[in-house]
């Protein structure tokens, strides 16, 4: 892919469909095997309306799939790829916590070192 390729807002559309906690929470959900709505719904607690705004984003962009069983509409995962770059951005995340922690705990220290020279000045 380079900087003029014409799938960039394709890209673009799913990553922005996976902004969003509660659609990440329902592909996890959705990882775990099919369900319908009524059952994310109360896997999740998402209100039901939502719940259905949110599968219509990932249909859109095809992370999911949508099987008619009767009056049901059946949801599964339909790009397991999904599931690798969530992977790797958590693991970003976590990188980035754990920097950010020891930064903390540097500057925690210098600051209870020096209180320690400073209570010892008259």
């Amino acid at each position: 892919m380079n900087v003029n390729d014409p799938i960039i807002p394709r890209v673009v559309e799913r990553l922005r469909a996976l902004a969003d906690e509660n659609r990440i929470r329902l592909l996890l959900r959705l990882r775990r095997g099919p369900a319908n709505v009524s059952t994310l719904t109360a896997d999740l607690g998402i209100a039901q309306a939502s719940v259905s705004k949110h599968l219509g984003v990932l249909r859109q962009v095809g992370l999911v799939q949508a099987e008619r069983i009767g009056t049901q509409a059946i949801y599964r995962v339909s790009d397991e790829s999904v599931f690798e770059m969530c992977l790797i951005v958590c693991d970003g995340v976590a990188r980035h916590l754990r920097e950010d922690q020891a930064v903390l705990r540097s500057i925690s220290r210098r600051r209870f070192a020096g209180r320690r020279t400073g209570a010892n000045k008259p």
